[in-house]
């Protein structure tokens, strides 16, 4: 274990919520009305350009929170915020567009208009690429349970990083007249020994899927009932032999929404394989999943429970918040105990901790 390391991960994880703290501290003191406390904190915060303070300081200048009335002040530090905003979040992708344009502008052109609009294409990446699942890099990920005896040759540590990327594409919609959108999408996740002396991935499992998604638009009783999801998908993590742990499958999946509070009920049915290594691998993964999502101001919270409603289950809960600085990078935790953390494990109950940065929610 490379001590230094870890240390040096967790002051820069410490120092960004500890300034993430200072703001929710005092935007509690001014939810409750203690406005002259609230309203110094947030003039410190501005001082290291926090908008969201800076806003807050225009609203009270105006209606006389915790200092007197000041309506030029108020102008001011509304001001203030919204050109901060602008500058952090959308002159930062004017920037971006403009370097991309710049490989595009350096390239030889052809004479053909069409062949020209797919070289721009092609230079800028502009495909219609989003976030599926989670992406998510935790360069602190514990694990309670650190051998693998059965399957890993290899020496592991407790300490290590984990990181998940995870994309779809929609390719197509509304082709039966139910506003249907249908995709293609992939997953993977990797699990990193970052921390022994060969630092090598001690698993990797990758998951495309098909999938079509119907939304419904229920008016009176089922009025909290608004999407349904077909999908069939592989998952496997690229061994063969005695280390092969694959599977293919169908998911039915619906969502529903009561206020700001969201769940998933999600099916799983196991399709036969020619070749079988772990037929009790839905024993521990389980064909049910319930999920839990809670979105409150800028914070999301989610449990999500798969098993069979026995022994063999899991729980994960993640958490995560924007950074100070931006909406599209968040600070994110994640607990998980149970069954199924990795495939190559699938049979193994561990408890496992991690946190660090995801780039969708």
């Amino acid at each position: 274990m490379k001590f230094k390391q870890i240390i040096l991960y967790s002051l820069l994880f410490t120092h960004s919520l500890f300034a993430l703290t200072q703001y929710e501290e005092s935007y509690q003191l001014y939810s409750i009305g203690k406005y002259k406390e609230s309203f110094k904190m947030f003039k410190e915060l501005v001082k290291e350009n926090d908008y969201d303070a800076a806003y807050l300081l225009g609203y009270m200048y105006e209606n006389a929170q915790g200092c007197k009335k000041d309506i030029k002040k108020a102008q001011y530090w509304y001001k203030f915020a919204s050109e901060g905003y602008f500058e952090e979040k959308l002159i930062a992708n004017r920037y971006t567009d403009k370097e991309k344009m710049k490989i595009y502008e350096n390239l030889d052109k052809s004479d053909n208009e069409i062949t020209n609009n797919t070289i721009k294409r092609f230079a800028r990446s502009i495909y219609n690429m989003q976030a599926h699942k989670t992406n998510y890099f935790l360069p602190l990920s514990y694990r309670y349970k650190d051998t693998y005896p059965h399957t890993n040759t290899h020496s592991t540590q407790s300490l290590e990083t984990e990181f998940q990327l995870s994309f779809k594409y929609d390719f197509g919609a509304n082709v039966l007249g139910l506003n249907e959108i249908y995709s293609a999408a992939y997953t993977q996740k990797s699990f990193w020994q970052l921390y022994e002396d060969s630092a090598y991935f001690r698993e990797t499992n990758y998951n495309p899927e098909l999938f079509v998604t119907l939304p419904f638009e229920f008016k009176k009783k089922l009025h909290f009932f608004k999407v349904v999801r077909l999908s069939f998908a592989h998952q496997s993590n690229g061994r063969g032999g005695l280390d092969e742990r694959s599977w293919n499958y169908f998911t039915l999946s619906g969502y529903f929404q009561y206020k700001f509070f969201f769940s998933e009920l999600k099916f799983f049915k196991r399709l036969p394989d020619a070749r079988d290594y772990n037929p009790d691998l839905t024993d521990y993964l389980g064909t049910k999943q319930i999920r839990f999502i809670i979105p409150y101001r800028k914070h999301i919270l989610q449990v999500i429970y798969k098993g069979n409603f026995d022994e063999h289950y899991s729980m994960e809960l993640n958490y995560s918040h924007p950074t100070r600085k931006r909406d599209d990078l968040f600070l994110y935790f994640k607990v998980f105990r149970g069954y199924g953390e990795s495939l190559i494990s699938y049979n193994d109950f561990i408890t496992k901790v991690g946190f660090g940065l995801s780039i969708s929610r």
